[in-house]
Formats: C-alpha cells, structure tokens, sequence
C-alpha cells in the first residue's frame, strides 16, 4: 500500500491541521493545449523532430487538422495555437530558448500521450 500524501493547512485559530490529499490537478497552458492526443511512438519521433526548433511541434499541430485531438474544444483553435508555439520556438531559438522550450514541449507531447493511453 502506497503512503498517504498528506500537508499541513494553518487554521484561523492559528492550529496546523493535517490533511490528506485526495487528488491533484495539472494546469495546461495554452501551448500545452495545442499538444494532440496521437500514438506515444509518433509523439515520440515529433518530439525527436523538434531538435530542430519548432520542426516536430509544426508538424505535429497538422494531425489535428487530421482529426486528432487536443486539449482546446476545437481542433481548429488547437491547429493555430500549435501553429503559434512552433513558430515562437523558432523565433526564440535565437537566444536558445526556443530550442529548449522545443525540446521540453516534445517530452510534454509524450507525456500527454502515455497518460492518454494509460486512461483509455
């Protein structure tokens, strides 16, 4: 059995209260939105892909014109978010940002994916 995951909440008496943490949430920026929800072995060669900035998340934003899915309620609005984050990783990579944040949103491509995989 797992251990509990617990913290500790100051109460307005001042008391420490321990409580268990139920669940978490991760929040999506809105690059991360644009991620698709595609095979965890094509996420993974876009993700390759995107040693070269912007290349993999360029390409990888056209499959949802293909049907596949994002985080966005519209494809569509997906498609030019994705469009937007490969062109500003781009941009960025001048100053090598870009090629990091290339990099990063390729694993977080992966990452989506596994965890999409993983609740079907």
């Amino acid at each position: 059995m797992a251990p509990r995951q617990t913290m500790l909440i100051k109460a307005e008496d001042g008391e420490m209260i321990e409580c268990e943490v139920v669940s978490t949430v991760e929040r999506e920026s809105s690059f991360q939105k644009s991620a698709p929800i595609i095979n965890p072995r094509l996420a993974g060669f876009f993700g390759f892909l995107n040693l070269v900035p912007g290349f993999g998340t360029f390409l990888a934003a056209h499959t949802l014109l293909c049907g596949q899915n994002c985080s966005y309620s519209s494809p569509v609005k997906g498609y030019f978010a994705g469009l937007l984050t490969a062109f500003l990783q781009v941009l960025t990579s001048v100053v090598i940002i870009g090629w990091f944040w290339s990099l990063w949103h390729g694993m977080y491509m992966v990452r989506k994916c596994n965890e999409a995989q993983d609740a079907r």
